[in-house]
C-alpha cells in the first residue's frame, strides 16, 4: 500500500488538485511515488512543500489498504494509536504525540481536533468516520492553535470526502463485502453532473452489519454486534468561472451494540506504584455468590475475544449539514466561507461491572447540537507576501442524563447502626445478586453550553527564493455555563433503571476564557526536493465544568485552559527521481496546567472534580519512508519515538494526596512502527495487487493509576490482502478481493478500566477484535 505522501514542486509553487484515481494513474505511468495536494494550511498546496509534520493518505490508498475508518490509521501514522471506545458507539480513542482521548463524556474537550469537510466535530459521537467515499485524511501532528484552533494541542485529523464535479463525466463506485462473524457491508456512491460545467451531484450510502465478534462463555452467543447505516447527499455548483458552492446532508443510524467488556476482578491486594495507593480485593470476589468471575492476576488470560456480560444495545441518530461557498475575489484573493451544522442523539445502555450479574448498569441519554461558521481570506500572490486570516464561531450544547442501579450484592453487610461488619478485619458480603437495588444512583442531569469565537492570521514571507519566513497567530474567547441537577437513590427489590428518588438540588455556573495562540516558521529549501523547517508554536485546551461531578460542589466550579509550548524541527526530502521519500521530525513540547480528574476535600467532604495540577512534557522524533523501487511497487515505513512524562502532579486520585508524577501517561506507546508493501502487476486482462502490511505499538498503560491489568503488552498485528482487478469496458471495472486482518489473532486489550480503590466493583477490559477474513466485490465505473 502507498502511503500516498506528496511531493514538492520547484520553488513554493501549488499545483492544481487532483482525483484519486489522477492520482493512482501518475504513479503507475511514472514508476515513482505520486503527488498530493493537501490542504493543511487552509489553502491546496503539495504535502512536501509544507513545513509542518503531516501523513495524508489518499482514497487509492485507503481502499487497497481496507481501512474503513480513523480505526484503520493505527501503524500508518508515527506516534499514533487508534481504537474503538468501550463506552459508546461510534468513538474513537486516539493518542497522538502523548495527547489522548480517553473520556466520551461531552463535557470533555480532548486535544486532537477531528474535522470532516473543513467543520470541527465538537463532540466524539459518528467520530469513526466511513472512509468509503474519502478523497483523502491529513494527520497534522503537533499544535495547530492558528488555523485549526482550540483543542488541538496534540494535533488535528482532517477527513476530506469525494465531491462531485460539473466539468465530469458519471463516476461511481459499488462495493458488497462479506467475512467472518457475519460481516455483510453495502457501499456505493455516484457521482453525476446535472447541467454539464454548472451543477454535479452525489449520493452515497454505506450499510455494515455483523453479528458480534467476541463469544459469550456464559451463554455461548456472540456479543458487540454492529448495525450502522450512514447516508450522504451533496452537490457541487459552479454558476460562474470565479464561483464554487459545495453543499452536503448526511445521516447516521447507528444501533450496534455497546463493545463488550472483560471482567477484572482480583481476589487479591495489588499495590499501585503510587507509594500507599492499593487496589484489587474486588468487592464482587468478597461475595460467594459472586465470586465465580474472580481470579487471581497472576493466572489472567488477555485475549481469546471471550466474555461473561452482554451489552445491550445501543441508538445514535446524528443528522449533519455542510456548506462551503469559494469566491476567486481576483486571480490571487480567494474568500471562503464555511457554515456547519451537526446533532445527534444518543440512547444506550451500560453494564459497568462486566460480570454476568449485572451489578452496575446505567440508562443514559445525550442530546447535543453544534453550529459553526467560518470566514477567510487567502492570497497567493506571485510575490514575497501572502497570508491566510479570517474569523470562527461555534456555538454547541449538550443534555446528558445518567441514571444508574446498583446492587446491593456489591454493597458490604452492615449493622443496625449502619457500621461495616468485619471479618478478620475485612468486611463481609452475604446479600446475593438481585435481591436488592440501589436506584436513582446519583442520577444526575447536566446541560451545558458553549460559544467560542476566534480571529486568526498566518502570513509567509520569502526572503530569498529559498528562505520563507512564516508567522501567525489566533485569538480566541470561550464561554462557557453549566446547569447540573442531582436525584438521590432509592432502595427496592427489583431494578429500575428509570427510578427518580428525592431531588438533592440544582446549580448553576459561568465561565470565560481567552488565548492567544501564535506561531513562528522558519523554512528552508536547499533544492526543489530538500526542505528543512524550525518552528515554535502554542496550543491550547478550553477549560470548563466537570460534566460527571456526583456533587453540586463541583457543577459551580470551572476549572482552567491548559496550553502547549512547542518546538519542532523537520526535514521533508524527495530523492532519486521520486523514488524515495523520506520525511523526519523531531519535538519538544510541554503542557502546562494539565487538566486531571482528582479528588478536592471541600469542608469535610471529598469531591470529584477537575482540576489544573499537572505539567507534562513530551519529546521524541519521528520518521515517514516511502520507497518504489520497480513500477507497481511501493513499500511505506513509519517510526515513532515518544519520551512522555509527568513533570510535576500532586493530587489525589481516590487514596490521598500524593506525589503522582512518577505515573506513566496513559496511552503514550514509546515506540510506534509500521511498515506496508503494495504491489500490483499485470496479469492476463487484468491486474492482481498484493497487500501487506506489519504494525507494532510498544508497551502502554491504558488506567490513570497504572493498574497492572491495564497495562497493554507489545503489540503486532499483520495485515494480508489479495485482489484482482478486470477492465469490462470503457472505465468500468470489476475487482474482486480477499483479506485478512490480524493474521495472528493477537487479541491483547484496547483499554482498562477500574474504580483505583480496594473493593471496587468497576474493574473491565476492553477486548479487541481477533483474527477477521473477508472477500469482496467491487465495481467501477
Amino acid at each position: 500500500m502507498a502511503a500516498a505522501m506528496g511531493s514538492g514542486q520547484a520553488a513554493w509553487a501549488a499545483e492544481p488538485q487532483q482525483t484519486p484515481d489522477a492520482t493512482a494513474a501518475n504513479q503507475q505511468q511514472s514508476g515513482g511515488l505520486s503527488d498530493i495536494i493537501v490542504t493543511a494550511q487552509k489553502r491546496a498546496e503539495p504535502l512536501q512543500n509544507v513545513p509542518v509534520s503531516v501523513s495524508a493518505f489518499s482514497n487509492d490508498t485507503l481502499q487497497k489498504a481496507r481501512v474503513d475508518g480513523l480505526t484503520g490509521l493505527r501503524g500508518l501514522v508515527p506516534g499514533m494509536t487508534v481504537t474503538r471506545s468501550g463506552a459508546a458507539v461510534d468513538v474513537p480513542q486516539i493518542s497522538l504525540r502523548g495527547i489522548s482521548i480517553q473520556d466520551v463524556l461531552p463535557s470533555v474537550e480532548p486535544g486532537i481536533g477531528i474535522t470532516l469537510d473543513g467543520i470541527p466535530i465538537a463532540f466524539q459521537r459518528g467520530a469513526l468516520i466511513d472512509a468509503f467515499d474519502v478523497q483523502r485524511v491529513e494527520v497534522l501532528r503537533g499544535p495547530q492553535g492558528v488555523l485549526n484552533g482550540k483543542n488541538t494541542t496534540g494535533g488535528s485529523i482532517n477527513v476530506i470526502r469525494l465531491r462531485p464535479d460539473p466539468s465530469a463525466d458519471t463516476t461511481g463506485k459499488a462495493r458488497f463485502t462479506i467475512g467472518s462473524f457475519g460481516q455483510n457491508d453495502y457501499e456505493g456512491y455516484i457521482m453525476a453532473p446535472v447541467v454539464r460545467d454548472i451543477l454535479a451531484v452525489k449520493a452515497a450510502i454505506s450499510v455494515r452489519k455483523d453479528n458480534g465478534q467476541f463469544r459469550n462463555i456464559v451463554d455461548g452467543g456472540r456479543e458487540g454486534d454492529r448495525d450502522v447505516r450512514q447516508y450522504t447527499l451533496a452537490a457541487v455548483a459552479t454558476p460562474t468561472d470565479r464561483l464554487n458552492i459545495y453543499v452536503s446532508f448526511d445521516r447516521l443510524e447507528n444501533d450496534s451494540a455497546i463493545p463488550p467488556y472483560v471482567a477484572t476482578p482480583v481476589p487479591d491486594l495489588i499495590a499501585y506504584s503510587v507509594p500507599g495507593y492499593l487496589g484489587g480485593m474486588n468487592s464482587t470476589c468478597l461475595n460467594p455468590a459472586t465470586q465465580i468471575v474472580c481470579r487471581p492476576l497472576s493466572d489472567f488470560d488477555k485475549g481469546k475475544n471471550e466474555v461473561e456480560t452482554t451489552q445491550l444495545p445501543a441508538s445514535l441518530r446524528l443528522t449533519a449539514g455542510t456548506g462551503e461557498i469559494s469566491y476567486d475575489l481576483t486571480d490571487e484573493v480567494k474568500f471562503t466561507s464555511l457554515t456547519g451544522y451537526r446533532e445527534f442523539h444518543e440512547r444506550q445502555t451500560s453494564d459497568f461491572d462486566a460480570t454476568r450479574f449485572a451489578l452496575f448498569r446505567d440508562k443514559a441519554s445525550v442530546d447535543a447540537k453544534q453550529f459553526s461558521q467560518e470566514a477567510r481570506f487567502a492570497t497567493s500572490f506571485s510575490g514575497p507576501f501572502n497570508i491566510v486570516a479570517g474569523a470562527f464561531y461555534m456555538n454547541y450544547r449538550y443534555i446528558e442524563k445518567q441514571n444508574p442501579s446498583l446492587d446491593a450484592a456489591v454493597l458490604p453487610d452492615t449493622d443496625v447502626d449502619g457500621n461495616v461488619i468485619l471479618t478478620n478485619g475485612m468486611p463481609t458480603f452475604s446479600t446475593p445478586p438481585g435481591v436488592a437495588f440501589l436506584n436513582s444512583l446519583n442520577r444526575y442531569r447536566t446541560f451545558q453550553t458553549n460559544k467560542t469565537f476566534a480571529l486568526f492570521f498566518q502570513a509567509d514571507y520569502d526572503i530569498t527564493d529559498q528562505l520563507r519566513l512564516t508567522v501567525g497567530g489566533r485569538q480566541t474567547w470561550d464561554r462557557k455555563t453549566t446547569d447540573y441537577s442531582l436525584w438521590a437513590p432509592v432502595f427496592s427489590t427489583t431494578r429500575d433503571n428509570d427510578a427518580i428518588g428525592p431531588l438533592v438540588g440544582q446549580v448553576t455556573g459561568r465561565a470565560k476564557f481567552k488565548k492567544f495562540t501564535p506561531k513562528v516558521n522558519l523554512q528552508y529549501k536547499f533544492t526543489p526536493d530538500i526542505l528543512a523547517y524550525a518552528q515554535y508554536s502554542k496550543g491550547y485546551n478550553t477549560g470548563g465544568f466537570n460534566g460527571r461531578p456526583g456533587n453540586l460542589v463541583t457543577a459551580v466550579q470551572a476549572y482552567e485552559p491548559e496550553t502547549m509550548q512547542a518546538y519542532e524541527v523537520g526535514l521533508k526530502t524527495e530523492l532519486f527521481n521520486k523514488r524515495v521519500r523520506l520525511n523526519l521530525s523531531a519535538f519538544h513540547n510541554t503542557l502546562d496546567d494539565k487538566q486531571e480528574n482528582v479528588l478536592q476535600v471541600v469542608g469535610t467532604t471529598n469531591v470529584a472534580t477537575t482540576l489544573n495540577v499537572a505539567e507534562a512534557q513530551y519529546k521524541g522524533f519521528e520518521a515517514e519512508l516511502v520507497v518504489a523501487p520497480m513500477r507497481g511497487w511501493t513499500i511505506t515505513g513509519s517510526l515513532g519515538y515518544l519520551d512522555a512524562k509527568y513533570k510535576d502532579f500532586v493530587g489525589d486520585l481516590g487514596q490521598g494526596t500524593r506525589d503522582l508524577s512518577g505515573l506513566k501517561l496513559r496511552r503514550v506507546p514509546k515506540w510506534t512502527a509500521g511498515a506496508i508493501s503494495d504491489y500490483s502487476f499485470a496479469a492476463g486482462p487484468g491486474t492482481v495487487g498484493l497487500n501487506a502490511a506489519i504494525f507494532h505499538t510498544s508497551r502502554y498503560e491504558t488506567d490513570v493509576l497504572n493498574d497492572p491489568r491495564g497495562s497493554i503488552p507489545p503489540v503486532t498485528k499483520i495485515d494480508l490482502g489479495i485482489r484482482y482487478e478486470l477492465p469490462i469496458t470503457g472505465a468500468t471495472t470489476i475487482e474482486v478481493a480477499g483479506f485478512v486482518k490480524n493474521v495472528t489473532n493477537n487479541t491483547t486489550y484496547d483499554g482498562y478500566t477500574s474504580g483505583d480503590a480496594v473493593g471496587t466493583f468497576i474493574d473491565f477490559a476492553n477486548p479487541s477484535i481477533g483474527r477477521q477474513w473477508g472477500a469482496s466485490l467491487t465495481a467501477r465505473f
